[in-house]
């Protein structure tokens, strides 16, 4: 045997055609980065953001570009599950005999087709040029016709039966075929499918919501974020004042549901807007804020923060109370207090005192508390339109292991605040898991603990889905 050969040997036809595709050597457009950042979600459960970030050196893309791979990219996974299941009527073969990465390529063509604004031969063309120029002009045929069945299967004319419609803001998009199954056969998998949600999530949601509830629910879901959240420094500036200098900037605005916050319709950065650098103002859901209002900071308190960052909530409370008083804003990494540190920095605060604690909750300093802002890892399930990989990280188990920490941090809350104290319990989901029941076992569970006041806030076209709980304790 010739020995120069020897541990050389060829991967099988199997090995090679489920190996991954090193797409981060064919980044040339936003399409490309689209596809990249689908393959690094699915693989290493990385952030879509995340991975645009770090492939976006200095002037590799152009702004267009990073737009339309954030929108594809996000679009696809926000979609994901209708996505499939229009391709799984389409494609005659196993799902397990199609390539992950040409499956995913076959995601954002058929994105395009039935939800972007794509010309309808680009929507297809584009595709199919896309795995030629990435070495794998083997996929364009099968791709070309897939996608142009896909095409096939849109109607003009809208459907009343919900097999043939797939439900979107406008009203829907009607196929020729009964794609989705009857709703009256099988509700849970129909809103699922339908919706783009998980089975687990879509049995909750389907066990709590009538079809009046769960729809307009569904839909805010898939909706990306049209406006963004700011709430305005009102120890610098006045609203008026910020308004008037984004408005001169070109941008949109509109007042929020809350007095110290405005709502942006911009593409972009906004850190590029006037203030922004300045700490006129910080990015902040309407939701956020109420939380920091719940509980009514004075000044002169001693008030901790025992999940901090980013600081957006911490330094609410600084504000409100006329950053006279001190705010202890923990958390468990330099990196993430790092990035409280910035914003108290650029917002000219001196009472938030970054503190950096242990995981399991040791380390907080020995204050008489007068106040407790406690705002918990969750499930992010009011935030799926704001992220789209929530939804897809939403297991029973992982809900099951929140609820054990959110109840900790809970009972550890009341260990530090004084006799008399509040504490105000807060997230971002609306499973009652974490939100109402655990209050509720949590008040049954300690004495002297009572609950003051809760809000349950489902999604909105203004503001996010959340909860927020205020309550007092007494020896």
């Amino acid at each position: 045997m010739n020995q120069s050969r020897r541990g050389k040997r060829r991967p099988s036809r199997k090995q090679a055609e489920t190996a991954s595709l090193d797409l981060s050597n064919h980044l040339e457009c936003g399409r490309s980065l689209a596809w990249f950042a689908v393959q690094q979600f699915d693989e290493n459960g990385t952030f879509i953001r995340d991975v645009i970030n770090d492939a976006d050196v200095p002037g590799r893309f152009t702004r267009a570009q990073r737009g339309q791979a954030v929108d594809m990219a996000s679009g696809v996974i926000r979609r994901r599950r209708t996505i499939d299941t229009v391709l799984e009527s389409q494609v005659t073969r196993p799902r397990g005999n199609v390539e992950p990465d040409l499956w995913r390529l076959l995601q954002l063509g058929t994105w395009q087709v039935l939800y972007s604004k794509t010309p309808e031969h680009a929507a297809v063309d584009s595709i199919v040029t896309l795995a030629k120029r990435t070495g794998c002009g083997r996929w364009s045929g099968f791709a070309n016709g897939i996608l142009r069945n896909v095409q096939r299967l849109l109607q003009t004319e809208q459907s009343a039966d919900p097999r043939y419609l797939l439900p979107t803001d406008g009203g829907g998009i009607t196929l020729s075929a009964a794609v989705l199954p009857d709703p009256r056969e099988d509700r849970v998998d129909y809103m699922g499918r339908a919706y783009s949600l998980p089975r687990s999530l879509a049995r909750r949601w389907c066990g709590r919501y009538s079809d009046e509830e769960l729809i307009p629910l569904c839909l805010q879901t898939l909706a990306p974020p049209a406006l963004t959240g700011i709430r305005v420094n009102l120890r610098r500036t006045t609203v008026s004042e910020v308004q008037t200098r984004l408005e001169s900037a070109g941008a949109c605005v509109i007042s929020g549901p809350v007095s110290e916050s405005l709502l942006l319709d911009v593409s972009g950065s906004v850190d590029l807007l006037p203030g922004f650098q300045e700490g006129l103002w910080v990015v902040q859901d309407p939701s956020a804020c109420q939380v920091g209002l719940m509980l009514d900071p004075q000044p002169g308190e001693v008030i901790l923060d025992l999940c901090a960052a980013p600081g957006g909530k911490a330094t609410h409370l600084a504000e409100l109370m006329g950053d006279e008083g001190t705010v202890i804003a923990c958390d468990v990494t330099d990196w993430r207090l790092k990035r409280v540190q910035e914003n108290v920095e650029r917002l000219q605060l001196s009472s938030v005192k970054p503190c950096l604690i242990e995981r399991d909750g040791n380390g907080v300093p020995e204050l008489p508390y007068d106040a407790v802002l406690l705002d918990v890892p969750c499930s992010n399930s009011g935030v799926l339109a704001r992220r789209p990989e929530a939804r897809w990280r939403f297991s029973e188990n992982d809900l099951r292991e929140l609820t054990e920490l959110q109840m900790e941090l809970l009972l550890r809350s009341v260990d530090h605040v004084r006799p008399g104290g509040r504490i105000v319990y807060s997230t971002c989901s609306i499973e009652p898991e974490e939100t109402t029941d655990l209050v509720a076992a949590a008040v049954d569970h300690v004495f002297g603990l009572t609950l003051k006041n809760q809000c349950l806030q489902l999604p909105n076209e203004h503001s996010d889905g959340a909860f927020r709980a205020l309550l007092e304790w007494n020896e």
